[in-house]
């Protein structure tokens, strides 16, 4: 028995390291034709605005356009270069593979997250460029690609969105298996920090530099009452605010209702300093309620979550911010700070001040990653009835047309659907920054798509029915 117990064990071990080998082989693989994916596109049609053999058909253009349509794809090819060479050489090892991960985890966040937040300005751009449809077809002929530049402009939301998942995979097989786990958590990170950064190009009017005030660490939403000592009737009239934390400012907006899948989600009303705040974490009468508040309480903003876990998560967070902005000021700048600040160390009790009447509020939207790409999508949706074209490709964008997929596509999460090259779709809604929720024909399957993988369906029947004639 203890012999038969042994063989099974050891077929175990060699089925897992074949499977393992299999997971990094792929991580390889595909990192590997991702780098030539990026290369392709630098060389093969931003390179090509420059050729003198291209100068009768490029379009009317300044450098400002190239930078916009093509974001920071530069800095993503240079690490992704140097990110295929490390992982090459540290293959064999898993652990090593996740220290790459580990390592890498805020150039893979910043890159990432301006990428991404460049993706709507790249779309428009390309869509007002005039006379630029035979210059893009004529490169995508020359680099023998099957899907326009709008497709291989996804590529990198396709690609930082797998990391997590081969991760995944890879922990199913290992005995060791803390850093993998620990290289996995760095990558969902990322991914959600990607997908909550993705928020702030739908704001709009506003007037911040948003790089400049750090990381995004909360976003949500929230009953808000105002109180000012000039006029305490603010204060009984609440208002619905999308809120979002950064580590230097509290940014409150409210949500807009969308006309067309281009238009802005929110619109900005205001936004409150850290290093100006107070923070009073219980307020009497709702366990649910918070407050901010400048030096004196001149103004007092009271929020009140969906439920206490919500509340304490933004509590819990804004204080550790405000108790970090102590740390940063120790020593020769900790005077300069108590003196305008007093109020500030007041709040270390944490205690609580007056009541005011409760608000109705909409159920809270928990956060993953599957679900915040989805929230993404579903967000920036429009019922289709004033929707422009998403591509050059497709001549109707209309609910319930038909579309034939160019190429093989696979979902990056439960929200999306994978397509085959060949697949007859039919639409449902259309999404922002060139996404559209499609139901695969003949089928059970559908989810959100990029429309870039889809040629309207009468016009590729119309294209076969001339090379007959022809």
């Amino acid at each position: 028995m203890d012999l038969l117990n042994s063989e099974s064990s050891l077929i175990t071990q060699e089925n897992y390291r074949a499977k393992t080998c299999r997971i990094l082989g792929e991580l390889l693989d595909t990192e590997n034709i991702y780098v030539v994916e990026l290369h392709s596109i630098l060389t093969g049609y931003r390179d090509k605005f420059f050729a003198e053999e291209m100068q009768d058909i490029v379009p009317t253009h300044s450098t400002e356009v190239i930078n916009v349509i093509f974001g920071n794809l530069d800095e993503l090819y240079h690490f992704h270069s140097s990110f295929l060479k490390d992982l090459t050489e540290n293959i064999d090892c898993t652990g090593l593979v996740a220290s790459c991960f580990i390592r890498e985890k805020d150039n893979f966040y910043h890159l990432y997250s301006n990428y991404c937040q460049n993706l709507s300005a790249s779309e428009q751009v390309r869509e007002n460029l005039l006379d630029s449809y035979m210059f893009f077809e004529t490169c995508q002929k020359k680099l023998g690609h099957k899907l326009p530049l709008a497709a291989y402009l996804l590529k990198p939301v396709q690609r930082i969105t797998k990391y997590h998942l081969l991760l995944r995979d890879l922990l199913h097989f290992l005995d060791d298996s803390k850093s993998t786990q620990q290289a996995l958590e760095c990558m969902l990170v990322v991914l959600k920090l990607v997908n909550d950064s993705m928020h702030q190009i739908t704001i709009d009017g506003l007037n911040l530099d948003l790089p400049k005030q750090g990381q995004l660490l909360l976003h949500g939403e929230f009953s808000v009452w105002t109180e000012n000592k000039k006029d305490i009737r603010l204060r009984l009239k609440p208002a619905r605010r999308h809120v979002f934390l950064h580590q230097r400012a509290m940014i409150f907006c409210k949500s807009a209702p969308k006309t067309s899948h281009n238009k802005s989600v929110y619109q900005f009303k205001f936004h409150l300093r850290l290093s100006h705040i107070g923070l009073t974490e219980s307020v009497k009468g709702d366990a649910r309620k918070f407050e901010v508040w400048l030096r004196g309480r001149a103004e007092v903003y009271i929020l009140q979550a969906t439920d206490v876990e919500q509340k304490q998560t933004w509590v819990s967070k804004i204080k550790r911010v405000l108790l970090d902005q102590l740390e940063e000021l120790k020593d020769e700048k900790i005077k300069e700070y108590a003196q305008s600040h007093r109020c500030l160390r007041q709040t270390t009790s944490w205690d609580t001040t007056n009541n005011c009447g409760s608000h109705h509020t909409n159920s809270y939207r928990a956060l993953s990653c599957d679900s915040e790409m989805r929230n993404y999508y579903e967000s920036e949706f429009s019922d289709g009835s004033n929707s422009e074209d998403e591509d050059h490709l497709c001549h109707t964008s209309s609910p319930g047309g038909r579309y034939l997929a160019l190429a093989d596509y696979f979902a990056a999460g439960s929200s999306e659907v994978n397509m085959k090259e060949g697949d007859v779709v039919e639409l449902h809604k259309i999404g922002c920054a060139g996404w559209w929720y499609i139901k695969v024909c003949g089928t059970s399957f559908e989810g959100w798509a990029p429309a870039a993988y889809l040629q309207s369906y009468n016009r590729r029947s119309s294209e076969r029915s001339s090379r007959s004639q022809e």
